[in-house]
């Protein structure tokens, strides 16, 4: 079983995934296939030598040889409702930060609000960045103030996820500020608080490195 990097992830052919990647990957289309992505968010699709499969939004950072091969993926916008004014800092303009798999899928390490670490899934299929009930609380959110939601089709039918907006979240010293964010509990792994959405990768060049394990963002 083969997993699209449509949902942010980057595989080795012929490898099968653990049952919880599965699992996740299941959760994460039923969540996301509502939301749309941003038109701009093109991505592309090449395989190595070696058969890894990688994807990156920069066609550029992709070997000559490989180039013909390569598979863009389009996205097109259905809906998105306004996103507030978001900064980026002007002192770090790119940065390569280490992941960890869980699975095939690849975790990073992020900052919320400068006070709460957080580990959360990289997934360019999610139009917005998510956090887990728990992980609002410990950021002293309180989902029921919320007087935003956002529809989310799921195996049980369409829930009203909470909007929050964070302060911040900084991955590698990249930051944005003032982030719309869902919260809800979309992976069932207490390793994980949530996921990495476009909203905010979006406002970055991205490549991920699997042969190193390094994901590479630059500012646009």
């Amino acid at each position: 079983m083969q997993l699209d990097p449509f949902f942010g992830l980057t595989y080795r052919a012929k490898m099968r995934p653990v049952k919880a990647l599965i699992i996740f990957v299941l959760i994460s289309f039923a969540l996301f296939a509502v939301p749309a992505v941003s038109p701009t968010a093109d991505f592309f699709r090449w395989v190595d030598h070696d058969g890894v499969v990688h994807f990156t939004d920069n066609l550029h950072n992709i070997p000559e040889s490989r180039r013909r091969t390569a598979t863009r993926i389009k996205r097109q916008e259905r809906f998105r409702p306004p996103e507030p004014t978001r900064t980026l800092p002007s002192t770090i303009a790119k940065a390569s930060i280490p992941f960890e798999k869980l699975g095939q899928v690849v975790v990073v390490e992020a900052m919320l609000n400068k006070t709460t670490l957080a580990k959360l899934v990289v997934d360019t299929g999610a139009t917005y960045t998510m956090i887990s009930m728990a992980t609002a609380k410990e950021l002293s959110i309180d989902p029921q103030q919320s007087q935003r939601t956002m529809p989310f089709q799921t195996a049980n039918g369409v829930i009203q996820a909470p909007l929050t907006n964070l302060e911040s979240i900084t991955v590698g010293g990249m930051e944005i500020k003032n982030l719309t964010t869902a919260i809800h509990d979309v992976i069932p792994s207490s390793h994980v608080a949530g996921l990495l959405g476009l909203n905010f990768l979006s406002n970055f060049r991205l490549d991920i490195d699997t042969d190193k394990g390094i994901l590479h963002l630059e500012k646009k």
